[in-house]
């Protein structure tokens, strides 16, 4: 037979082992502990501003200040807002980028691209011509080829237009010829 004490040594090892392994039953109420996080301070959002790509001018004219624009290494560009600009005699490559924009050219030029709205544009000749934006008045020589991405141009050449690309609406074009004619727009008129 087994000692008593042998069998109470047994009992308290096992109650020990049971204790150590978490799984004895103590009466009483559970309590859950849940970790605190220290005050949150808000941060603000960050606020962003989209800002349209502009082209980098190698002249900027102030009307008031110097009415003359100039084309350096054949280069013109002439951008901003509510501004007028003269530029005298020929020039390889013209930009005109902005808004409400008035330029008088006497020469020619191998490439013109406006970009904008409500421009006023007097040139002579040109080689290539390509309009993005709208409302835009441009008088003109003859004209190499043309393309508009917009509504509303009015383009005066006195002479013929080549090839004519057109993606937009409601514009008037008025030439004494035109090469191809691709009308993807609404109402544009060809005279």
């Amino acid at each position: 037979m087994h000692s008593p004490r042998r069998a109470s040594g047994v009992a308290l090892a096992l109650a020990a082992t049971l204790a150590l392994a978490g799984c004895i039953a103590v009466p009483g109420p559970r309590v859950t502990v849940v970790p605190t996080r220290a005050p949150v301070t808000p941060t603000p959002a960050p606020t962003w501003q989209t800002l349209a790509p502009t082209p980098v001018p190698t002249v900027t004219v102030d009307p008031t200040s110097a009415p003359d624009a100039l084309c350096v290494d054949g280069r013109a560009v002439l951008a901003g807002n509510d501004l007028s600009f003269s530029l005298t005699g020929d020039c390889a490559e013209v930009t005109i980028a902005g808004n409400r924009i008035v330029v008088r050219m006497d020469g020619d030029a191998d490439a013109v691209l406006l970009q904008g709205s409500d421009n006023d544009i007097t040139i002579g000749d040109l080689g290539a011509l390509r309009i993005e934006g709208n409302d835009n008045t441009l008088g003109s020589g003859a004209i190499g080829s043309l393309q508009i991405a917009g509504d509303r141009m009015l383009i005066d050449a006195d002479g013929a237009i080549g090839d004519v690309t057109v993606n937009g609406n409601d514009n008037t074009l008025r030439a004494s010829g035109y090469g191809d004619i691709q009308d993807n727009g609404g109402r544009n008129v060809f005279g």
